[in-house]
């Protein structure tokens, strides 16, 4: 294969690998937007005080991501009406698809870029031991926040290190780590991961700020209960930091806590929440959390159940006419029909002579024609390679036995 050769095919490749997943992630986009409808809706009403289950709801986007597949989108007629346009255009400008996954990458590099940032700037900060914690200290006037997934550091301002007690310290410590023993770090990157995935839907980007306010008050309620001083003085800590914060700095963004993000919630709404909170029983908050996961499982094998698997066997056939030259005739539609007088095994086509030299007439063609028939495919219409035979007229057996390689996408 010359170099000229290798560029056309990895080109090739490249074109149809990312018509193949540009295909379902746009799916996925568009069935993301029902689930913001529920989650949005039901967080500003059932759930709007519930605070676990309201957090809870934002694992519904878990199945998101395996519905690309769905049978929905062809065998149901309501499915295929909605979704089928997309798929076409999609189609048939190849370089949309190109652009969706360019988007993507610039999208993803932006995003890590800002992680990386803030992981040298973190990395150039002083490290304390604070109440048996190590902790990053900074000159800057920030709130307290957690970066990393994988090794968590938990980032303090000086000003709070050298005027709160240790008893605040303390609380505000166990608020930091409260996020990373709840898993919010990684629930963070993972709706990361589908803001770039799914970056054509823009409520990624408006609901993050949702997002990262509902962890924040399930954190803040933790921190209750765990730190035992009452809601009052938690909510009295909380103020306090503002008002140290906002005296350290004029331009003080207040709600800093995470990297990137630059949507910053109102300290009026969380201090009304936090004071509104209940008692409640660990169980119960460990009871929704598990019924979330389980639910979110359960979703995505039903999904996978009724989708489309990484290959699909393909039993449908057809035959078309060749003069060496042209195509005479091609005839993709009469499937059943032609089941009915072609069968194969592993090693033969099986032809009904009568039955098929009399189809071919019909079509005004001669009697030999080829034969296309199983294999597999990738999406219905889309990708995959199936086997085909030669068939030529022939005063011998009624049934035609016609061998073939099955191993090869042609044979005869």
């Amino acid at each position: 294969m010359t170099a000229g050769e290798w560029a056309e095919h990895m080109t090739e490749l490249w074109d149809f690998c990312s018509l193949y997943y540009t295909i379902q992630l746009v799916r996925c986009a568009l069935v993301s937007s029902a689930v913001f409808a529920v989650v949005f809706l039901l967080r500003k009403t059932l759930f709007k005080d519930k605070i676990f289950l309201k957090g809870a709801l934002w694992s519904l986007f878990v199945p998101v991501l395996f519905a690309g597949k769905m049978k929905f989108f062809y065998e149901n007629a309501a499915g295929s009406f909605v979704f089928s346009s997309w798929t076409g255009l999609l189609n048939r400008h190849r370089w949309m698809n190109w652009l969706y996954f360019g988007v993507m990458f610039l999208y993803a590099i932006r995003l890590l870029g800002k992680r990386r940032k803030l992981h040298r700037l973190v990395a150039g900060m002083e490290r304390r031991q604070v109440d048996g914690a190590s902790v990053f200290v900074t000159e800057l006037p920030v709130t307290p926040y957690t970066i990393g997934v994988l090794c968590p550091k938990i980032i303090l301002p000086q000003a709070i290190l050298e005027q709160y007690s240790e008893k605040e310290l303390r609380a505000i410590l166990l608020h930091e780590k409260e996020h990373i023993r709840s898993g919010h770090l990684l629930f963070y990157f993972l709706w990361d991961i589908l803001r770039v995935l799914l970056w054509i839907n823009p409520l990624f980007a408006i609901g993050t700020k949702q997002f990262r306010e509902d962890m924040e008050e399930i954190c803040d309620w933790m921190t209750i209960r765990k730190n035992g001083a009452g809601a009052y003085e938690y909510g009295r800590l909380l103020l306090k930091t503002m008002r140290l914060l906002q005296a350290e700095s004029k331009d003080f963004n207040l709600y800093a806590t995470f990297a990137g993000d630059q949507e910053y919630r109102s300290i009026r709404q969380r201090v009304t929440r936090i004071a509104g909170y209940k008692p409640y029983k660990r169980s119960a908050a460990f009871g929704v959390f598990a019924a979330a996961i389980l639910l979110a499982i359960v979703s995505a094998t039903g999904i996978s159940a009724g989708s489309y698997g990484r290959y699909n066997e393909n039993d449908s056939m057809l035959v078309y006419g060749f003069d060496g030259k042209v195509v005479t005739f091609s005839d993709t539609g009469n499937s059943a029909a032609l089941h009915q007088m072609i069968s194969y095994d592993d090693s033969y086509v099986y032809v009904d002579r009568k039955a098929f030299e009399a189809y071919l007439r019909e079509h005004g063609t001669g009697e030999d024609a080829y034969i296309v028939f199983g294999g597999f495919y990738k999406l219905p219409g889309m990708g995959g390679y199936g086997y085909s035979c030669y068939y030529e007229a022939d005063a011998g057996e009624q049934t035609a036995k016609i061998p073939y390689d099955n191993q090869d996408s042609d044979c005869g």
